[in-house]
Parts: C-alpha cells; structure tokens; sequence
C-alpha cells in the first residue's frame, strides 16, 4: 500500500518516466553497436610477397621489399609489416575485393595502392615498380 502510493505520486512518476526513457535510449545506441561489434568475418587469407624491381640487384632476391607496411581496406582496417624476406599475411577476410596500400620505408610520403580479389587462400606478388600511378608520374619521355 505505501509503495504504491510512493509510485503514484507525481515526482516520483516522472522520475519513472525519465529512467524508462533513458534505459530506451541507451538500448537503441548499444545493440547497433553490439551487432556491427559481432559481424562475421571471413575465412580467406590474403598472403603475399612486396618486391620493388626498379632496384633489381640481382636474381637472389635482393629486391624485396623488407619491413613495409601493409594496409588492407577491410573493416577494421588491418595493418602489417613484411618480414625479411617481404612477406605479409591477412587473415579473416571476406571474399571480395580490397584496396592494398604499401609504404615502402626507404622512400618517405609515398604509398603505393593495387586492388586484389580475395578468394579462400589468395597469394599476390605486389612489385612496387608496377603501380601505373607512380609509374605514369616517373616516367621519362
């Protein structure tokens, strides 16, 4: 009987209200972002070799591209280094296709950008000296 007559009041009634309403919105912000958060990933890998042939020493593999750093468009982006020997690996992608952005490290303020279409297991050769975009600025006539 005292409760209910506590709940009934007017102040109280609005306090009610207002935290019914609050607990609303908070459920509408966090389940999107709890859903977005669980999303499926893939299962393909993308793996691969960064070479940059413009400095072609020789045939034992000198002209890999050691320690650059690998971006991959996917959400959330991902980010990697090659190793010594210029290999990269992405994992947990899905089957589509994705925007590449190398940066070599020893040239500074460039990145070099290819498109790849990740099916399953997907190997790439990426030769820094390939990307038609730099190449159409260096070129000489």
């Amino acid at each position: 009987m005292f409760l209910n007559r506590l709940v009934r009041t007017q102040p109280v009634q609005w306090l009610w209200i207002g935290l019914v309403i609050m607990v609303a919105i908070v459920l509408m912000v966090v389940r999107p972002a709890l859903s977005t958060s669980n999303q499926f990933h893939g299962s393909s890998i993308l793996y691969g070799k960064v070479s940059d042939t413009r400095h072609w020493y020789d045939t034992h593999g000198h002209n890999l591209v050691a320690h650059a750093k690998v971006t991959i468009n996917s959400l959330p982006p991902q980010i990697t280094y090659t190793d010594d020997q210029g290999q990269f690996r992405f994992e947990g992608l899905r089957d589509i296709k994705y925007r590449i952005a190398i940066e070599n490290p020893q040239e500074t303020n460039k990145a070099y950008t290819f498109v790849t279409r990740v099916e399953g297991r997907t190997g790439q050769f990426y030769d820094l000296a390939s990307d038609e975009k730099h190449n159409l600025k260096e070129m000489d006539y």
